[in-house]
């Protein structure tokens, strides 16, 4: 296959060389990956009462009314309208280069253009055309079961099965209305199937989505707008996506970009997660993502011991989610180049940034502006900076205090002081998730909780330009904030550790704190891999004091984890410590997962603070 690419590239070359000392210069279109000379191409126009045919090189189709079946490699040009029509190309096809030459076509429950298992299929969207592609509400076999009425729907109006290949290019524009279930669909890699139909371990071929050059827009009423299953390229062009569900999705490893390049432009206007996979290496480009919910999730609910990563390494990735995270990773955040501007929720369990194996910053610009909802875990190699920290050890002297106040302004419950005399563990600031008012506690103190996960101080407003600045007043980034925030974020390699900084807002001073490569805790009390590493039994932690495993310590009341019987402050207190890596002796892990989902983490020291507010 490499062969026969590699000689019709040459030979297209030869023939345009002969062809431009002749003065007789042919339509051509050429990319980095093929080429193909429209004077040999098949030329098919559509209409409602069938399809026109202008004979060229290539004899590989059949016509049946309204429908195209390419049943071998070729240059195929397609135009024309049609209400109701098809294009397939059949299985194990390759060396398609499929035109569209000013299409519209529209198809009922099934896909307009179908590339089936194996296909290596170029759909290129001629220069100056604008094509227009949309199939119906039947072409979503989630809904319409009956394969005896519907045995053609695809769930897709580019659909590019299992093991096929499909690039989607050109300098025209292509538009897909979804009204079935997805706008563009790209498959799984292809297995050999048993004699009753099931896949063996034999692997036939790998699949891939790969988009360049080309405006593509896409609407997805129902679904989601652009999905693979496997691998998904969006290398460069123009991507616009409206979406009911994920606005651009792929189970496995997306990569948008590529080094050295501008990358593409991919403008993601609506959907309820934007952007998922789960490896996404952002390498170039200009991408803007409005969401629901998470902006950028990298995820798969399928997928068991998998390395999760969003990666930034170039490109300018902007983020604005009206609930849930501005960045959600199941594994890590490493942001390596480039420039992160997100901005989550005023309030809730949302954060700008959001990694259960944490964030490392090393390298990008980031701006992160919202609340400090579960809490955040950071390393650094590049210094960052935070205004508004609750947990974090820096944030120009807004530590946790020695005696804050109950969530929302509330009056303490009796026994929400802390244990008389108690220290905290040195360098411990209060744990993920809680807000401090300003001037209540030296920076590092442990004391009460107090508010967390809810109302905090509001350093930025709504509308406000926000800028960042150093000690000689040199403006470092600015930006408008989109709603009140009372949590901002700034890491770049411009900073210097030790050095102050100022955040302010409207022009008036909302903060100031000093930047540094420390790192904070884990998110959520979670460790790398989702597992808190297990410590040898009998060595001491980082207090002095010694540590127990939970199945050295008895099983008690939910949320009783000191063992004393009852729920109270010292409950909030040792898990707080335990969060950070401070286990106190006597710990009951057991009764740590207060909220019963599973997991040990900020969640639950929220959910026992407001247990202990109401019986207060």
């Amino acid at each position: 296959m490499k062969t026969n690419k590699m000689t019709r590239r040459a030979t297209a070359l030869i023939i345009g060389v002969i062809l431009i000392v002749s003065l007789m210069i042919p339509a051509v279109w050429a990319s980095d990956e093929s080429s193909y000379d429209l004077n040999g191409a098949t030329v098919f126009v559509f209409s409602d009462s069938g399809i026109e045919v202008t004979e060229g090189d290539y004899s590989g189709y059949k016509v049946d009314g309204t429908s195209l079946s390419i049943k071998d490699g070729g240059v195929y040009v397609v135009s024309g309208e049609c209400e109701s029509g098809t294009i397939v190309v059949k299985k194990n096809v390759t060396g398609v280069t499929l035109v569209l030459n000013g299409l519209t076509l529209s198809a009922s429950a099934t896909a307009p253009i179908t590339c089936n298992k194996g296909s290596e299929v170029t759909i290129v969207a001629a220069a100056g055309t604008v094509n227009n592609l949309a199939d119906d509400e039947y072409n979503n076999d989630d809904i319409y079961t009956d394969e005896t009425l519907y045995p053609d729907i695809e769930n897709a109006v580019i659909k590019c099965k299992d093991g096929s290949n499909v690039t989607i290019c050109g300098t025209g524009t292509i538009n897909v209305t979804a009204n079935g279930k997805n706008g563009v669909k790209g498959g799984y890699d292809l297995y050999e199937e048993d004699d009753d139909g099931n896949s063996t371990d034999t692997l036939l071929s790998t699949a891939s989505l790969t988009i360049k050059d080309v405006t593509l827009n896409i609407t997805a009423q129902v679904n989601d707008g652009l999905k693979s299953d496997k691998v998904l390229n969006i290398l460069s062009g123009n991507i616009t996506v409206s979406a009911a569900d994920d606005g651009v999705k792929c189970d496995y490893v997306m990569n948008i970009g590529a080094e050295g390049t501008d990358g593409p432009t991919i403008n993601v206007t609506n959907a309820v997660e934007g952007i998922e996979a789960a490896t996404l290496n952002v390498y170039s480009g200009n991408i803007t993502v409005n969401a629901s919910d998470d902006g950028i999730n990298a995820a798969n609910s399928d997928l068991t011991d998998y390395s999760f990563s969003y990666n930034q390494y170039g490109g300018y990735v902007y983020v604005n989610v009206t609930s849930g995270d501005g960045i959600d990773s199941n594994g890590t955040i490493n942001l390596y180049g480039g420039t992160l501007e997100v901005y989550s929720p005023s309030e809730g369990d949302g954060d700008p940034l959001d990694a259960d194996g944490g964030t490392t910053f090393a390298g990008a610009t980031v701006l992160a502006v919202g609340h400090l909802g579960m809490g955040q875990g950071y390393t650094a190699t590049t210094p960052y900076v935070v205004f508004g920290s609750a947990g974090a050890n820096m944030g120009g002297g807004m530590g946790a205090p020695g005696n804050a106040g109950a969530p929302g302004g509330m009056e303490p419950p009796e026994g929400m002081e802390p244990p008389g005399g108690m220290e905290p563990p040195e360098g411990m600031g209060a744990p993920d998730g809680m807000e401090v008012p300003e001037g209540t506690g030296e920076p590092g103190e442990i004391g009460a909780p107090g508010e967390m996960g809810g109302a905090q101080t509001t350093l930025v407003t709504a509308g406000s330009e926000i800028t960042i600045t150093d000690a000689d007043g040199n403006v470092l980034y600015t930006a408008k904030a989109v709603r009140d925030a009372s949590y901002i974020l700034f890491a770049s390699p411009d900073l210097t550790s030790g050095a102050v900084y100022t955040l302010t807002s409207a022009g008036t001073t909302a903060a100031t704190a000093t930047a540094g490569t420390e790192a904070t805790g884990n998110p959520g009390g979670q460790f790398p891999g989702g597992e808190r590493p297990e410590r040898p039994e009998g060595e001491s932690s980082q207090s002095g004091e010694s540590s127990q495993s939970s199945d050295q310590s008895q099983a008690g009341e939910a949320g009783d984890v000191n063992g004393d019987g009852s729920l109270n402050a010292k409950d909030v207190i040792a898990l707080m410590k335990h969060l950070v890596g401070v286990t106190p002796n006597g710990f009951v892990e057991s009764a740590a997962d207060y909220n019963g989902d599973g997991k040990v983490n900020s969640r639950d020291v929220v959910a026992m603070m407001k247990a202990i507010i109401t019986a207060g």
